[in-house]
């Protein structure tokens, strides 16, 4: 994941505010894979897990 991306204001309500989901894997809980990193406060979407496909 690219870290810059944690300091970003939000374009939609300018929050620095971010919640990252992640899905942990089932056997070893310490590995995981990012699902979203999304703005807390209005839920504008930063990442996705498609953005990792591209």
């Amino acid at each position: 994941m690219n870290l810059g991306k944690l300091n970003e204001k939000c374009p939609e309500c300018g929050s620095k505010d971010k919640t990252l989901n992640r899905r942990l894997d089932s056997q070893h809980r310490a590995f995981g894979t990012t699902q979203t990193l999304a703005c807390s406060d209005c839920g504008y979407v930063f990442k996705s897990r498609e953005d990792e496909k591209e």
